[in-house]
């Protein structure tokens, strides 16, 4: 975000973290729009109140990126109104787009246990309903997906196949 400081860019989507993310670029941004293809936010009412209050916010909703425009770098996002079908152009000197993802967990479907989005359920130590595999980063049941939550799991899941394999040596030495 700070490579924005003082520019106009856009945030797509509607749920906690694309409220997050454009709450945070309010204050150093020129101008946020904040796109949603739909009339109202998935996201917590609270971080909602705190985004329209933000004087330098605009709130797009019914509306998708069609077109992101620019050579090199960001210059435009063309929007589509998905009711009125009605296009719009913003001048933007960025697109940050917070739709949510899909894990990538179909090697483990029926090995361990998953939550219903695909997730697979783990601790904080990694842990998963199988005590022999472990599970870290966005694969992972959890609050906040980011590099810094990722890199954490990575470490706590070393730990934690460390004392399981101290553990059970004997199991991987008959």
């Amino acid at each position: 975000g700070d490579f924005f400081t003082g520019k106009e860019v856009a945030v797509v989507g509607g749920g906690d973290v694309a409220v997050e993310d454009a709450l945070f670029l309010s204050r150093i941004c020129k101008k946020v729009y904040l796109i949603h293809r739909r009339d109202s936010f998935r996201a917590a009412k609270t971080l909602v109140s705190k985004l329209v209050a933000a004087e330098n916010v605009e709130l797009v909703y019914d509306s998708t990126v069609q077109e992101i425009k620019g050579k090199n770098k960001v210059e435009a996002a063309v929007i589509k109104n998905v009711k009125t079908e009605e296009k719009r152009e913003l001048q933007l000197d960025g697109v940050f787009f917070a739709v949510g993802m899909l894990p990538e967990t179909e090697a483990f479907k029926g090995i361990v246990e998953m939550d219903a989005s695909g997730y697979i359920v783990a601790d904080e130590t990694c842990s998963t309903s199988d005590p022999a595999i472990f599970a870290a980063g966005d694969i992972r049941t959890k609050q906040l997906r980011q590099i810094v939550t990722a890199a954490a799991d990575g470490a706590n899941a070393i730990t934690s196949v460390e004392r399981f394999l101290t553990t059970n040596w004997q199991f991987f030495h008959t």
